[in-house]
């Protein structure tokens, strides 16, 4: 059984975010079981399959399974805007080593778009997350516009609270003005998939607020 830390809550929460036409979600924890979960979604799609694809990524990523009665589905009328889609959502991370060398290769998507990102650089061990984090700024740097520049300041990935947690901090910056985003991801299955979400999350509010204006 799956211990319900705040942790696994909060990338539950994240999780059931990713779900097509969900805006946001809480999930209610009562001694170590699942007692509640409020989705509030778009009205793009049926309430009852959007129930239903929460109860189908908590089984596979957690191995929990969640009785679609303590799911509820909040609609609203969103005007034809589907907001899920304005997150940029991680999608795949592959590596090619060619000797010294390193090329990492960013897969993400926004909407029903997909994006790829490259970056090449020197095989080391702290080289590699800063090859990974700039491919993941390519990838981005292609749905902003062009006088939009992304330069990665710092990378690391630290314990704290027993977790592995990536931190990603980049400058945003164009002709008038620039600022220093932070990001963070806890570290699941593979150190990679960790800094590309850290990355998103500093970046995907900034992305989300500049292509609205």
């Amino acid at each position: 059984m799956t211990e319900l830390t705040k942790e696994v809550i909060n990338s539950m929460e994240e999780l059931i975010n990713r779900v097509q036409s969900v805006i946001s979600s809480r999930v209610v924890a009562e001694n170590n079981q699942i007692a509640e979960i409020h989705v509030l979604a778009d009205n793009s799609r049926n309430a009852k399959q959007i129930a239903r694809d929460v109860q189908s990524v908590l089984m596979a990523e957690f191995k929990v399974d969640v009785n679609y009665k303590i799911i509820s589905v909040a609609q609203i009328e969103t005007n034809g805007r589907l907001f899920n889609d304005e997150r940029i959502a991680f999608t795949n991370l592959t590596f090619a080593n060619n000797g010294v060398n390193l090329e990492a290769t960013v897969m993400l998507t926004k909407g029903s778009e997909i994006y790829e990102g490259v970056y090449k650089g020197i095989n080391t061990e702290r080289n590699r997350n800063r090859i990974i984090v700039n491919a993941t700024l390519e990838c981005v740097s292609k749905i902003l516009p062009e006088d939009h520049n992304l330069i990665l300041e710092d990378v690391d990935i630290y314990s704290f609270a027993k977790k592995r947690i990536a931190v990603v901090a980049v400058t945003h910056a164009t002709p008038q003005n620039e600022e220093l985003l932070v990001g963070s991801s806890i570290v699941k299955k593979d150190d990679g998939e960790a800094l590309v979400k850290a990355t998103l999350d500093a970046l995907n509010r900034r992305v989300i607020s500049i292509l609205d204006n």
